[in-house]
């Protein structure tokens, strides 16, 4: 099992090294830019084709998921949708980066969105995260985040950890952070209790998925596993690579529904969201560093209400 998970990484890493050389050529390379939408445009097409005929053979569920996923293709291959969200992002419309980028982006959004949408996990379906996982998951996330900006392909390695955000803080970066990770647990509570009178029976639900994810890291190390490891990781790829190019909300729609497949589309989500705004405004202001330190405090401290709370 964990060489066939080495493998399955190691093609996933030189695949997207693939598609990021590609975008990063296609800046100066007219033929590659147009392979840019021969490649999205493909499936994008056949995805329009298969959907119809879903739709005419009846199946509406399977039929909307393959037009979504056809129209999430397509719609960052049309300057004028490139333009549009140009002028509420950073984003630079006639990057080929930036298309190849959102032609990635927009249909794994669609597709978590509607996958997790009027579904809620049980704990049985929801495997106990452990020390692992957590490495695995923090060393996925860094590769990417390091591909996505062009490590050895424009930047080098210096240069890639500087687009990324990553600088050493200033104590009122550090003050900042912390501060901003309480504040997310403010506002997730808040969150928490609208969602408890609106989903009460939804709630309790994500509560016992919660308390199953992490059943094996209640303890300050865990907590501190669970901390380091999504503080430094997530934060790195979102925050530091997606968000300069496609600005704090629409990282944050990705950040929440990144976790929509563990805890489903319910307030709790909306609540990730808001606390993804304040790690993006944090980033914005004092780096990624800062932004990974306030996750790694909001995080720990979850873990460690969790502890105190079934001991």
């Amino acid at each position: 099992m964990l060489v066939e998970t080495l493998i399955l990484a190691v093609v996933a890493f030189a695949v997207a090294f693939g598609l990021a050389y590609w975008a990063y050529r296609a800046r100066g390379d007219r033929s590659a830019f147009v392979g840019l939408y021969l490649l999205f445009g493909f499936p994008a097409t056949l995805l329009l084709v298969a959907g119809g005929a879903v739709l005419v053979a009846g199946d509406e569920r399977l039929a909307t998921l393959l037009l979504l996923l056809a129209v999430s293709f397509g719609l960052p291959l049309l300057s004028p949708f490139r333009r549009a969200l140009a002028a509420v992002t950073p984003m630079d419309p006639a990057s080929p980066v930036d298309m190849a980028g959102l032609c990635l982006l927009l249909p794994t959004l669609a597709l978590v969105g509607y996958t997790s949408f009027g579904t809620l996990p049980t704990p049985e379906e929801i495997p106990a995260v452990g020390f692992v996982d957590i490495a695995v998951n923090l060393v996925a996330f860094v590769v990417l985040a390091y591909i996505a900006v062009g490590v050895r392909i424009v930047r080098s390695f210096p240069a890639a950890t500087a687009r990324l955000g990553i600088n050493r803080p200033s104590w009122l970066a550090i003050a900042a952070a912390v501060g901003c990770g309480l504040l997310g647990l403010v506002v997730q509570s808040v969150v928490g209790i609208f969602a408890v009178l609106l989903q009460p029976e939804v709630i309790a639900e994500l509560d016992r998925v919660t308390d199953q994810i992490t059943s094996q890291l209640q303890n300050p190390l865990g907590a501190a596993a669970v901390g380091i490891g999504a503080g430094i990781g997530e934060e790195l790829f979102f925050r530091g690579a997606i968000q300069p190019r496609y600005g704090i909300w629409l990282t944050s729609v990705a950040f929440a529904l990144f976790h929509a497949p563990q805890y489903g589309l319910n307030l709790a989500v909306l609540g990730l969201f808001l606390v993804s705004v304040l790690f993006g405004l944090l980033r914005a202001r004092f780096g990624t560093t800062a932004a990974m330190t306030a996750h790694a405090v909001y995080n720990f401290t979850v873990v460690m209400l969790q502890v105190l709370a079934t001991s």
